[in-house]
C-alpha cells in the first residue's frame, strides 16, 4: 500500500518526467530523421583525373556527383589560362568557364584533357588546382565547397591488361555482322588479287594502321603523323646517303 500512496502523491511529478523524456525522444528521433533526409538529398562533386579506357596515355577530366542527392549550380574556380597540352586553354573547356546547371546522383561528365606522350615530365610540375561550389535541392542558399589538387604524376606506370571491354564489343559485333552476312548469301566472296600478294599485304597493314589511329582524339593523331613524317625523312635521308656511297664506289673503281 505504501507504493501505491506514493505514486498517488507523487503522480504529478511521475507524469512531468515522463513528459520530459517522451519530448526528449521524439526530438532525438525529429533530429536523426533530418540528418537522415539530408544525408539522402546532399550531393558530392569530386573532381579527378582518370587515364582513357582505350587509350591510357590520353588524361582525362571526370566532374563526378558522388551523392546521393542533385548537385545545383556547379560553378568551378581554376586558372582558366593555364595550358596542359601548351596550345589549349582551360577556358575552352566549356563547363569549366560557364559551370553546370544540374548533375544528378552518379552523373560524370568526362572531359579529354591532355595526351601525357612527351610531356608528363612537365605536367607533374604544374599540379592542376580546381575549387568546385555548389547547392542541394534541399538548401538552395547553403553553396557547398571543395578543393581539388590534381597531379598528372598519380597514374605514372599504370597499365592495363587486354583491351577496353567497349573495343571488344565493337570488334564482336563486326565479327558477328560477317558471319549473318555470309550466311545470308550461303558463300564468302572470292578474294581476287589484282596486284602482287606482298603489296596487298603491305596496303592491308597500311589500312589497319589507319583504323588504328583514328580511334585517337585529334591531337594524338597530328602527334603520330609528325612522328611518322620524322621517321620517314630520316629514312630517305639514309637511302639518299646509301646511293651516293655506291656512286662514289662505283667511280672510283
Amino acid at each position: 500500500m505504501g507504493i501505491i500512496d506514493w505514486l498517488n502523491t507523487n503522480s504529478g511529478v511521475i507524469i512531468g518526467i515522463a513528459t520530459v523524456v517522451l519530448v526528449g525522444i521524439t526530438g532525438i528521433y525529429v533530429y536523426l530523421t533530418w540528418r537522415l533526409l539530408k544525408a539522402n538529398n546532399t550531393p558530392e562533386i569530386a573532381i579527378s583525373l582518370r587515364p582513357h579506357e582505350a587509350h591510357i596515355h590520353c588524361v582525362m577530366l571526370c566532374i563526378e556527383n558522388i551523392g546521393r542527392g542533385a548537385a545545383r549550380d556547379i560553378q568551378f574556380q581554376t586558372d582558366l589560362s593555364f595550358k596542359p597540352d601548351g596550345e589549349r586553354a582551360l577556358e575552352e573547356v566549356g563547363f569549366l568557364k560557364n559551370g553546370i546547371d544540374y548533375l544528378g546522383p552518379k552523373e560524370k561528365i568526362e572531359h579529354f584533357l591532355v595526351s601525357v606522350i612527351g610531356k608528363l615530365d612537365k605536367l607533374k610540375e604544374t599540379p592542376l588546382e580546381i575549387g568546385v561550389t555548389y547547392t542541394d535541392s534541399v538548401d538552395l542558399k547553403r553553396r557547398h565547397k571543395r578543393a581539388f589538387r590534381l597531379d598528372f604524376g598519380e597514374d605514372e606506370g599504370f597499365a592495363t591488361i587486354g583491351r577496353s571491354p567497349l573495343f571488344e564489343i565493337a570488334k564482336a559485333t563486326q565479327e558477328i555482322q560477317k558471319d549473318l552476312r555470309h550466311v545470308t548469301t550461303g558463300f564468302h566472296k572470292p578474294i581476287i588479287l589484282t596486284e602482287p600478294l606482298s603489296k596487298h599485304h603491305l596496303g592491308s597493314h597500311v589500312n589497319a594502321l589507319e583504323i588504328r589511329v583514328d580511334q585517337f582524339p585529334h591531337e594524338i593523331q597530328q602527334e603520330i603523323l609528325q612522328e611518322l613524317d620524322a621517321v620517314v625523312s630520316k629514312r630517305e635521308q639514309e637511302i639518299q646517303e646509301k646511293e651516293r656511297n655506291q656512286k662514289t664506289e662505283t667511280v672510283s673503281n
